[in-house]
Order: C-alpha cells, then structure tokens, then sequence
C-alpha cells in the first residue's frame, strides 16, 4: 500500500466575509505529482500556504505524513504545538511564482542561509548541499552572483535549488512560471519535469496546461473554493465530466 504524503479533509478558509476555500478534501500518495488548476482566486495558492504554514486554517483537517498538523474540532480548525508544526515544515518546501529571493545576498548565500539558521548546518555543510544542488540546476557559475544579474529562469531554478538544500519530503511550486516568457519558462518546466522522473512528491499550482497534464498523476480543478472536478490527467484535460471544466480547459486551446 502507498504510502500517505498528504491528506486534507474538508479544509475552510475566510478571509473576512469571503469565503476562499469552502470544502477541500484530497490526499496525495509518496512520489506521485497533483497538478491543480482553476481560474484566479479559485483557493489554489491559499491552500498551498495553508499546507505550507503561511496560512491558518479555520476548519478542517490535514496530516503530513501521517502527522496532524490540525484538525476539526467544534467548528474549527486545532492546531498542534509549535513544536510539532516545526518538525511538519522541515518536511515540505514551497517555490513562489515571485522568486522571493533576498537581494542583497549572493546565490550562494540565499541558499545556504537557511540550511544554517533552520537546519543547524555548518559553513561547509550547507555550502557542499547547495554546490551539489546547484550543480543539477545548471548554476554553479552563478555562485557569486547577485540575483540582480540573472534573468528571470535563472532566478526561479535559484529559488527551487534553495527550496531542495532543505531536503524536503513534499515541494510545493505555486504559479513557478507566471513570471517568465516562453523560453525561460520550458528551462523551469525541465527541472521541474526532472524532479518529477525522481519519484518527488509534487504538488503544482499552474496554468501551463499542457505541461500539467504531462507530469501529473493526478489533477485537479478548483474554482470558488470548491474542487470542481479530479482525475487522472487523462480524463480530466482529454475528457472532463463537467462543463465549467471543459470550458476552463478549452480557453487554453486556439
């Protein structure tokens, strides 16, 4: 049997009167890739900070490798001690769409500084993890670089190779090519593709929908806070059940 990476049961987020995510349930099994789609302000990335810990829950439950990271009690989403929240987010790593790296600190630095502070990894650790990293992400040359002098792919494969020195168990990319033309954008889809052919365990928030269908084994389709619609890639982009999903998918076609 599988094993559990993800399970999210029943999940609610309000901010003030609006209602962004209203009833999401979904689970993701060790190794396999969920692409989510969906118009925006669908919840897609507020789900991502929910499971990410940028977020709070109101209602709902979810578990991290089996792990509660809160769960519904009388109305209301439980959080558990900090501690244990802790020991939850060493286990998942998310890749904005905005790079979010400091600018200020070289490449090597925005990727060590964590591995230091978070992990308690020395100098030389943490710089021999992002020398390896970097090496699979084509930037070693870019060590000393500030991201001031990248362009906008390099900035983004910088921002997952600072996302894997952490060594997470689950990565999370939201939107991670909204900020690129088409060219920078099918460098970052390679990496990403390549994770994928490692048997990571992946959850992409994405509009490039035909790259979603070819790196998922499971998608799902969000719109007001409602997943509408899930399935194997297959079924879900080729042949979808409802019409609000066909329409989404069909205004990508020519």
């Amino acid at each position: 049997m599988s094993e559990l990476m993800i399970k999210a049961e029943n999940i609610k987020k309000s901010f003030g009167t609006n209602e962004v995510l209203k009833d999401i349930s979904f689970s993701l099994e060790k190794g396999k890739v969920l692409s989510i789609i969906g118009p925006s302000g669908s919840g897609k990335s507020t789900l991502l900070r929910i499971i990410t810990q940028l977020e709070t829950a109101d209602d709902g439950s979810l578990f991290v490798e089996g792990d509660p990271l809160f769960q519904a009690q009388d109305g209301k989403a439980v959080y558990v001690s900090q501690k244990a929240m802790h020991s939850i987010m060493l286990k998942t790593g998310l890749v904005f769409q905005s790079f979010n790296l400091f600018p200020h600190f070289t490449v090597m630095r925005n990727i060590t500084e964590a591995q230091r502070a978070v992990l308690s990894r020395s100098k030389e650790e943490a710089e021999d993890r992002a020398i390896q990293v970097l090496k699979e992400m084509n930037l070693l040359d870019k060590a000393d670089a500030f991201p001031s002098s990248l362009s906008g792919g390099q900035k983004q494969r910088v921002s997952i190779a600072r996302a894997l020195v952490m060594d997470p168990r689950i990565l999370f990319f939201d939107e991670p090519t909204s900020a690129l033309d088409p060219e920078l954008t099918r460098q970052v889809l390679s990496v990403i593709k390549g994770l994928a052919e490692r048997d990571m365990t992946m959850v992409v928030v994405t509009h490039e929908m035909n790259f979603a269908k070819s790196i998922s084994d499971w998608s799902i389709f969000m719109e007001n806070g409602y997943i509408v619609e899930e399935g194997e890639p297959e079924v879900l982009f080729g042949n979808p059940k409802e019409e609000r999903t066909k329409a989404f998918i069909n205004s990508f076609r020519e």
